[in-house]
């Protein structure tokens, strides 16, 4: 089933504090990551989404149900990972897990199924029978997004997925998020872009409360590649080429040169080319600097 989660002119404000502009969007199944700077407004929209929050004035739906005022969304058709991800220490996986099940309406008859299910699903076997408080981070991060496809989630909010995950964990919830993002809705917030070049089908820029930017990883990186040049330097023109382009990354080559990527502009670089290999974050970058954000 194609699902469809429709935000129409949101507004938020904290007291005289504009938090959200006229937020307009459409999200249908796949993983759609939501960029932007600290403050910019991702968290918020979650929140709200979630109904944790209210908005000042918007319209949002779920399939046609509204999510900000209707009675008849399920609990069990939305899940929630947020960024802080805080549950009782003594309490046991499972316990919890089940508990979620009781709070969705499962069937009881069909829970212990898919208790079974979710825990090898996750790679839970090894710890779900401990009290939590003894998690490692990657295992309590593969709890909490365990809980949130429990049930009929036709959509999955998850705030920082691989937060305080080191490389090998991020490599594994990588794993975890691209299997759940098929069938349903999955909206990801975070500030590691090579997360969601990897896993993302559509990109969600927002910046001061308005979207940048709105559409798949390789339509952001088409509208920014001709924009983006390279050239290779040494080390000791750095401090001066710094000064006469708006550069968006550096990478070491050895101990003498680095290779520059720039924001194309009047300035002529010699030897300087366009660049073939953008990435997202190089596309995000570019965005963001062109609209002075960065």
């Amino acid at each position: 089933m194609e699902n469809n989660l429709s935000i129409s002119n949101v507004n938020f404000s904290y007291g005289n504090k504009k938090i959200l502009n006229n937020i307009s969007c459409n999200c249908n199944n796949g993983i759609t990551a939501l960029l932007g700077n600290n403050g910019a407004g991702k968290t918020t929209l979650m929140k709200i989404i979630t109904g944790l929050k209210k908005p000042k004035s918007g319209k949002i739906e779920l399939n046609g149900k509204d999510l900000l005022y209707a009675q008849n969304i399920g609990l069990n058709e939305i899940g929630y990972l947020p960024q802080n991800f805080d549950i009782y220490p003594n309490v046991l996986g499972y316990d919890f897990l089940s508990y979620v099940c009781d709070i969705k309406n499962i069937d009881k008859h069909k829970k212990e199924k898919i208790l079974e299910e979710v825990i090898y699903k996750f790679n839970l076997n090894e710890v779900i029978k401990r009290p939590v408080s003894k998690y490692s981070g990657g295992y309590k991060r593969r709890l909490g997004i365990a809980q949130a496809v429990l049930g009929d989630s036709k959509l999955i909010i998850i705030d920082e997925p691989t937060v305080g995950l080191d490389p090998e964990q991020r490599l594994e919830f990588r794993h975890y998020l691209s299997e759940i993002g098929h069938d349903r809705i999955t909206l990801i917030s975070t500030h590691i872009i090579e997360d969601a070049e990897l896993y993302s089908d559509n990109v969600l820029v927002i910046n001061n409360g308005s979207i940048k930017f709105n559409g798949s990883v390789s339509d952001i990186i088409g509208k920014s590649a001709p924009n983006i040049y390279s050239v290779i330097c040494n080390v000791e023109n750095l401090k001066e080429i710094r000064k006469s382009v708006v550069v968006i990354e550096e990478k070491r080559l050895n101990n003498k040169e680095v290779k520059i990527k720039f924001i194309k502009n009047s300035c002529e670089i010699n030897n300087s080319k366009p660049e073939k290999e953008v990435s997202l974050e190089n596309a995000y970058v570019y965005i963001q600097k062109q609209q002075g954000i960065l």
